[in-house]
């Protein structure tokens, strides 16, 4: 009875497990015209830091450059008002990207403790002359790059 059953259960294993098939696999001819930073992988969920600077620095990519913008918003203070500067800054100079302009300033009053909530309450007067300075150079940017009005800039308390 045992031997029934040892082939009875046997059988059952056999006759239960899927034949797999060969697929082939379709190889690429010309690797050499494959653009790497385009290549996708399923196991990348994220896209690492390097790569996303690059296609900040180098295109202006906005998908690149916002991702970047709200890691750093995760990171602690330094990281995230400093790393913003700098990325902002190349978005709007060099890209004219909107948003990135007001991402530099908010980061600038916020590594100075200023509130920058709102445009026309944001006081200036108690920063270092060096930041102000900046700060001014930098609104004066976004005036003619019609970014802001004369009006608007005048409402800042100096």
């Amino acid at each position: 009875m045992n031997k029934v059953l040892s082939l009875v259960f046997l059988c059952c294993v056999f006759a239960c497990q899927k034949k797999s098939e060969k697929i082939p696999v379709q190889k690429e001819q010309n690797l050499e015209e494959i653009d790497q930073e385009d290549v996708r992988t399923i196991s990348s969920i994220t896209t690492d830091y390097d790569t996303l600077i690059n296609r900040v620095k180098k295109r202006g990519d906005v998908d690149a450059y916002d991702e970047l913008f709200y890691s750093f918003q995760d990171c602690c203070f330094n990281a995230r008002t400093d790393s913003v500067m700098v990325y902002a800054r190349i978005m709007a100079e060099k890209f004219n990207y909107d948003r990135a302009y007001y991402h530099y300033y908010d980061a600038v009053l916020e590594k100075n403790g200023i509130d920058y909530t709102g445009f026309p309450q944001i006081d200036i007067s108690k920063m270092e002359k060096q930041e102000k300075q900046k700060l001014e150079n930098w609104f004066k940017f976004m005036i003619e790059r019609k970014q802001i009005s004369q009006q608007t800039l005048d409402s800042i308390k100096r």
